[in-house]
């Protein structure tokens, strides 16, 4: 069962606030239930958390149960032409879908899991297998626009965002996988006639809340410019831009670990058969863009 409900309170013209509760059903799927062996090999290729570790499932999971308390406020001037949104939120998962070790017991289990060291490895890749855990996640959301002139050179105008959440897991005290860290992004608008342009900028924080157990890559800190430039007509509408203008080198926090290197179809405990464990995916180069939309 779903749930969610809003309220809406507005004191003037310049003032919104918003209260709202969620809650959201999660079944486990096929992967995370039935995926079948706990060898290195096979268990690596049941891996969509794209983590390059080896994973295993549990018939006996349950549904994730999260519920989400948020609110919103919201300043803006009577013609909306400059606002600021502030939503900070708090989630609650109860049999939040985690990881553990795979660990056995008896020799022949335990080499099965990738050996004795699976259960304390730090900088390989390791065999885990899913299990229902407690969690919660906590953060916010700004959002913010203004005018900054007008004039011979059409209007100008600035938007700003900022994003941060927190992830743990409240069974184990670990971090969750694949949070994203705080960023911010600066956008200079500028609308003259039928175009519209703007100069984006980028700042991501480096990746330190990981989580331990999968062993999650740590990313470091980056910032990229973007260039985009639009035409929109009265049926015909063309966008193009230049992403990572400066063509700077940069690791994804949510793009998971490399593996374009090494034998894949082996783990870490296997001779000639491991992939590289500690490389983030590489973020694109500089790279350029246009598409067209019509309208008929």
């Amino acid at each position: 069962i779903d749930i969610s409900a809003l309220a809406r309170y507005t004191p003037d013209e310049e003032r919104d606030i918003e209260f709202g509760f969620a809650r959201k059903v999660r079944s486990p799927n096929l992967y995370e239930r039935y995926s079948w062996s706990k060898t290195a090999m096979t268990a690596s290729m049941n891996n969509f958390a794209g983590d390059g570790n080896g994973y295993f499932g549990d018939p006996n999971l349950k549904a994730e149960k999260a519920h989400t308390f948020a609110a919103t406020f919201d300043w803006h001037d009577a013609k909306r032409t400059q606002n600021l949104k502030v939503t900070p939120y708090y989630t609650h998962v109860e049999d939040y879908i985690d990881a553990v070790r795979c660990q056995g017991s008896g020799m022949m289990m335990a080499a099965i899991c990738g050996g004795a060291a699976n259960a304390t490895a730090k900088q390989q890749f390791v065999q885990l297998q899913y299990a229902n855990q407690r969690a919660r996640l906590y953060g916010f959301d700004i959002a913010g626009e203004m005018p900054l002139a007008q004039g011979a050179w059409g209007l100008w105008g600035l938007q700003g965002q900022l994003n941060y959440t927190n992830g743990k897991n409240l069974t184990t005290g670990d971090g969750l996988y694949n949070i994203m860290p705080l960023q911010a992004k600066l956008t200079l608008k500028q609308t003259q006639g039928a175009w519209q342009n703007a100069l984006e900028w980028t700042a991501v924080r480096g990746k330190r809340q990981v989580s331990e157990v999968r062993n999650e890559v740590k990313t470091p800190a980056y910032g990229l410019l973007n260039a985009r430039a639009a035409y929109v007509g009265k049926r015909l509408r063309i966008d193009f831009g230049i992403e990572n203008l400066l063509n700077k080198s940069y690791a994804q926090p949510l793009g998971g670990a490399y593996l374009g290197q090494g034998a894949t179809m082996g783990s870490n405990k296997e001779i000639g058969g491991n992939s590289m464990w500690g490389t983030a995916v590489p973020g694109m180069g500089r790279s350029a863009y246009v598409g067209f939309s019509v309208d008929f």
